[in-house]
């Protein structure tokens, strides 16, 4: 089941007068990233947090974020920063004293002093709420999956209808083919004798000499049959339950580099524009497939 980079996933929980929240968002990236914005005092966790993500998430750049409160904000209690409002104080009154100004300090001068008046949260013993954290953790994981399931299953239908698109122009390309040679067979005999004006007769061996050339440096079967091996291979990893973004940006590799010989080998117009729609189709598959895990 394919299953995409990009999600968000939340859960909330509280356990003795402590609340908290789990915010997981994730992004694409070549490697498995996880960055962690959280009270200090719940870094000694970090590490258990960080598995339980990992067992979810295989690839992708992941952010988590911690906010934690408490139950009843009209009991969390609020300290003074002491040395702060002394030191303040006497810059205040070094300032009167050099400028030579009147007046007295009042209350509201202090409520606008960043960081003088503070929230206090004390963290009881972390140890207690570890489980409790934890299984936060693992729901909001399970959420963030839900949300990539759900966005993988859209890509899933997209690259499938795509990769069968390809598969379509590939046959006119196989049904093409044999037409370019005739073609060639034509044109070749018609200007060979415009040019011999009837006046000598036509070298029947050179001539099919000529065509067996062209033939072989304009066969393009084998790139046929390695492209729609990929095709079908690229349909079969799309099944696999395990990250598969990588295998398929190889293959993705893989079929550009057939399509790129039989666009060099073509010498027909309309083999060319089938090719660049063929590209075009795959350079959109490309795109999505950077944001498969």
């Amino acid at each position: 089941m394919i299953k995409s980079m990009t999600g968000y996933g939340r859960a909330e929980s509280s356990f003795q007068g402590l609340k908290w929240s789990v915010e997981i968002r994730s992004v694409n990236h070549r490697y498995n990233e996880i960055m962690f914005k959280m009270p200090k005092e719940w870094m000694a966790i970090e590490e258990q947090m960080k598995k339980i993500i990992q067992t979810n998430v295989k690839r992708g750049k992941v952010d988590v974020f911690i906010v934690v409160g408490r139950d009843d904000q009209s009991k969390q209690p609020i300290k003074v920063d002491w040395e702060l409002l002394d030191e303040y104080i006497k810059v205040i009154q070094e300032i009167k004293k050099r400028l030579n100004l009147e007046g007295q300090l009042v209350l509201k001068d202090f409520l606008t002093v960043p960081e003088l008046i503070q929230f206090e949260l004390e963290f009881p013993d972390i140890d207690l709420f570890v489980p409790e954290i934890l299984k936060t953790v693992e729901l909001a994981c399970q959420s963030l999956m839900t949300m990539r399931l759900r966005e993988g299953n859209a890509l899933y239908e997209e690259l499938t209808s795509r990769v069968h698109k390809m598969m379509d122009l590939l046959i006119q390309i196989e049904n093409r083919a044999p037409q370019v040679i005739e073609d060639y067979r034509q044109k070749l005999k018609t200007r060979i004798s415009d040019w011999l004006n009837d006046t000598v007769e036509l070298d029947e061996a050179r001539f099919l000499n000529e065509i067996a050339f062209f033939t072989d440096k304009a066969n393009i079967d084998e790139e046929i049959t390695r492209l729609r091996s990929h095709f079908q291979q690229f349909l079969l990893i799309m099944e696999q339950d395990e990250p598969i973004g990588r295998k398929l940006d190889f293959l993705i590799q893989e079929m550009n580099r057939e399509m790129n010989t039989i666009g060099s080998k073509a010498n027909d117009l309309l083999l060319s524009q089938i090719v660049v729609e063929l590209k075009s189709e795959l350079e959109k598959i490309r795109e999505q497939v950077q944001n498969i895990e």
